[in-house]
């Protein structure tokens, strides 16, 4: 009563490519401009990051502390701060007044994120900084004779990361140097935690802000953002995708090898030529946004964090001899003094403008010896149900371990747990101090993002010029299959 229904091999191959052909079509006219920014963009940043103060930076624009005026213990600060457990950072640093003249301050982040800010003068809490002293920090920071206030703001376009929300709001102070140089100072604490130059600002305009979608009012609801960002770049993939498969199936054998004529041919044949790193390049970044929380690197939970830090003392043991610390502290002109437990020690590291660092216990002032058995014992602590593989010492930068704009700490202990996550504890080799852990997803990322997406290729670590090099050469494939499709 019906005709036979046959589907023939080359029916089904025929529908599919007229299939793809149409989703190639529409995906590329929907998002063909969103290729060719994301290209061009990717080369801005390439040259102008997004901006951000680094720890030379921070450490450069303090202020050597004043021993003389530390009259404050560590933890005469955290009852001052109302603090009852140790935090999970203190520090000392220095920090200017109304009338310019320095004060030693102690900082602490807790565990929920919350900061707070004392006096080691007075004892007195600073909760607010007001516009004239936030004037004297940034001319003390930056060495400028004259600084202007141009506005308080709660967020903006370079504080737009969720990361500075317990800092809000900010003082932005303009330097009026010839580079245009803008300071934020948290009107809370009064650190300065960022400094944009006018070069930065009109660069980002056409780098990391188009790049990584970062208009504020999409930005600042993170959620919001992130899944924007994973649906938009995972349709580009699709599209991606089908223009590669297109493309060899309308590649001829011999001469002419494209059938197209004009841009057409231009698009097919840098498509052929460009579209396997255009798939990878897009995958990649997709990958970066960690759909369904995948390649996502899990940290230490807070009982680990209580197994690492040991048995803490009801108080942090402060040197009971007044002139050893003003010894210790007249060595060189310290910036930063970290205070810290680790496997029930108390220690203290010691960081000057150069970078230099020095740790010792307390209250003794001894030198820690940060041995293979210690980097074990925190590993341990951290996982003890997990077998330890391996132990090493890393003296130089390696696949691995490996800095970006700020060089990474070195030496440091690895030691490689046989756990269900397979995870990696870095720990610093001067002081003992866990510096993070990288589960299977972290590495994993390593090499589907970092790799394919910026080329961080250990091949390439040692010869920067040719890693950017072949970086654009990469992404001008890229520009020239986006332009094309345009």
């Amino acid at each position: 009563m019906f005709p036979p229904f046959t589907l023939t091999r080359q029916t089904v191959l025929a529908r599919l490519f007229q299939t793809l052909r149409a989703l190639h079509r529409w995906l590329g006219i929907a998002g063909c401009l969103l290729f060719l920014m994301w290209f061009l963009s990717g080369l801005v940043m390439s040259v102008v990051g997004f901006p951000s103060l680094t720890d030379a930076e921070r450490l450069r624009g303090l202020a050597p502390i004043d021993g003389s005026l530390l009259r404050v213990t560590p933890d005469a600060a955290l009852r001052a701060a109302g603090v009852h457990n140790f935090p999970r950072k203190l520090w000392l640093e220095s920090m200017v007044r109304e009338d310019g003249r320095h004060e030693p301050v102690w900082r602490m982040v807790l565990a929920d994120g919350s900061r707070h800010t004392v006096s080691a003068d007075t004892g007195s809490r600073i909760d607010a900084v007001d516009l004239a002293r936030a004037e004297a920090i940034a001319r003390a920071f930056s060495g400028a004779p004259h600084v202007r206030w141009t506005g308080t703001v709660e967020r903006d376009q370079w504080t737009v990361l969720a990361t500075l929300d317990r800092q809000r709001p900010f003082h932005r102070i303009a330097l009026d140097d010839d580079a245009g140089t803008e300071l934020y100072v948290s009107a809370r604490s009064g650190e300065v935690v960022r400094d944009t130059t006018r070069r930065e600002r009109m660069w980002n305009w056409m780098g990391a802000v188009p790049h990584w979608f970062y208009f504020t009012p999409l930005r600042e609801k993170s959620e919001l953002w992130r899944q924007t960002l994973l649906w938009v770049s995972g349709i580009c993939c699709l599209s991606a995708l089908s223009g590669l498969v297109l493309g060899l199936q309308r590649l001829r054998r011999q001469s002419p090898f494209s059938p197209f004529i004009g841009w057409m041919k231009l698009h097919h044949l840098a498509g052929l030529g460009g579209g396997l790193f255009v798939l990878t390049w897009m995958v990649s970044g997709w990958l970066s946004m960690s759909p369904g929380d995948w390649l996502r690197n899990t940290p230490p939970g807070k009982a680990a964090m209580a197994r690492y830090t040991g048995s803490v003392a009801p108080e942090f043991p402060w040197p009971p001899q007044r002139a050893a610390l003003d010894a210790l502290l007249a060595e060189t002109a310290w910036k930063d003094i970290q205070l810290y437990w680790v496997d029930g020690h108390a220690r203290i590291t010691l960081t000057n403008g150069e970078g230099y660092r020095r740790a010792l216990d307390l209250p003794g002032f001894d030198h820690p010896d940060v041995t293979e058995q210690h980097a074990e014992t925190v590993a341990r602590a951290l996982l003890p149900d997990a077998r330890i593989n391996a132990i090493e010492r890393i003296t130089a930068e390696d696949a691995w371990w490996y800095g970006r704009r700020d060089p990474k700490e070195l030496p440091v202990w690895r030691v490689q747990l046989e756990d269900p996550a397979e995870t990696w504890v870095h720990i610093d080799g001067l002081d003992g101090r866990l510096l993070g852990t990288m589960d299977r997803a972290a590495r994993l990322r390593r090499w589907l993002f970092n790799a394919p997406h910026a080329f961080e290729i250990p091949a390439l670590s040692a010869r920067p010029a040719l890693r950017w090099g072949l970086l654009w050469l990469a992404a001008l494939a890229g520009v020239a299959v986006s332009m094309s499709a345009v």
